[in-house]
């Protein structure tokens, strides 16, 4: 058979293969070099079973810099309670249980950590070891590096935010303060919200050139600009603090803050001030621009557990015990009654917990006050379908299910 005859066979067979494999959990080497030049012709976020493959593989698509463990690892205790995946949750107006729906889902992972202890762990379409794309969990991630600035007395986020950075006096951002990108209230226009004009689609959409900038979407109509450029060349769609609008750029300034205050990488403070504190047990890493600069609104990659680490430094015990250092509680505080977008996090709902979702389905789910976090991993649908999240009311009834015994 001529190569590129077969060549295109085995494409073919490895879409139509693992498309029909709803759960693989390991690649041969062939159908991973199919699975790469099949997203070489696309893009890593086509959906399907291309995207189960670059969620947990970026570092195979894209320059990283890593984030390093500790080397005092926190060892969870485990008590592992098969029956929570027996409980009733919801599917529209009929029930099935949280594994059916698990699976239905195509959930890649699941992990459920309550006062340090493994409670429910599963892993479904990928290994304990892999680092799995957060997507955008990412941000709070950030925004937890712009926390312990201001705990340590470095920030004031009720100042503008060019009195930090010099190369945004004079532009549509000034004037605009710390708390307000961090509250996604910057006003800044080009969100990715902006769906029907195509922001992840149209080269000529604000949104599209800074992901092109930093190499996430495909050059399109000559090289984008460069991204600090293009960040600070951004004009402002509404008044600053009048009204949520969810925007990675948002992300993008604070990680730019952090470095800049700093004067270090966004992977080095990373590891210094979070993956070692927290006692991680593995490496992350974090996906950078050809020019080296950090996705730090959406490019870090991790272990399930370490994900699960890294939401228990909100829960009120970690707080405590730290002495408000990294996380306080009046920060904590500011997030709930934000209810939306506080710090980053999508919502947060007194009596329970704060949220923070990522695109395909990655999601970090605390309630300080139980000390129970809930963390868990997907992937993308070729439709891209936004639906395939556990929602607010499964993540209670899992809730429920802990708290009853």
């Amino acid at each position: 058979m001529h190569s590129t005859t077969r060549l295109m066979s085995l494409l073919v067979y490895v879409v139509i293969g693992t498309n029909c494999q709803a759960q693989q959990l390991k690649y041969t080497a062939a159908e991973a070099y199919a699975i790469h030049e099949n997203i070489n012709r696309s893009r890593w976020d086509i959906g399907g079973r291309l995207s189960h493959y670059s969620f947990r593989f970026m570092s195979e698509f894209f320059p990283t810099e890593t984030i390093k463990k500790s080397n005092q690892e926190f060892t969870f205790t485990e008590n592992q309670r098969n029956e929570i995946g027996s409980i009733s949750v919801q599917n529209g107006a009929e029930t099935e249980t949280l594994e059916a729906q698990l699976k239905r889902l195509h959930v890649n992972s699941i992990i459920v950590v309550k006062k340090g202890e493994i409670v429910f762990e599963k892993y479904y379409s990928m290994l304990p070891e892999e680092q799995h794309t957060l997507q955008s969990v990412s941000k709070v991630i950030t925004s937890t590096l712009i926390a312990k600035l201001e705990n340590e007395g470095k920030i004031r986020t009720d100042r503008p935010i060019e009195q930090y950075i010099p190369e945004l006096r004079n532009t549509a951002w000034q004037g605009i303060s710390v708390k307000d990108i961090l509250d996604m209230r910057s006003g800044i226009q080009g969100s990715e919200s902006d769906l029907e004009n195509g922001p992840f689609t149209n080269p000529n959409h604000n949104y599209y050139k800074f992901e092109s900038a930093l190499g996430l979407l495909p050059r399109a109509g000559g090289s984008p600009p460069p991204v600090y450029e293009h960040v600070a060349s951004l004009k402002r769609k509404n008044p600053p603090g009048e009204k949520v609008e969810y925007h990675s750029v948002n992300t993008f300034v604070l990680g730019w803050l952090a470095e800049k205050i700093t004067g270090a990488k966004y992977s080095d403070l990373v590891s210094e001030w979070i993956w070692k504190t927290m006692g991680a047990s593995s490496n992350a890493y974090v996906c950078l621009s050809e020019k080296g600069v950090a996705w730090t609104h959406g490019g870090v990659s991790t272990t399930l557990r370490d994900l699960a680490r890294f939401g228990m430094l909100f829960t009120q015990s970690e707080i405590v015990a730290r002495k408000e250092s990294l996380v306080s509680q009046a920060q904590l505080q500011s997030i709930f009654a934000s209810g939306q977008s506080g710090y980053q996090w999508d919502w947060a709902r007194k009596g329970h917990g704060i949220m923070k979702s990522g695109f395909g389905g990655q999601g970090l789910y605390v309630n300080p006050g139980l000390d129970l976090v809930i963390a868990f991993f997907n992937h993308i649908d070729v439709e891209w379908k936004t639906d395939n999240m556990l929602s607010f009311e499964t993540i209670l009834e899992i809730e429920k299910a802990i708290e009853r015994n």
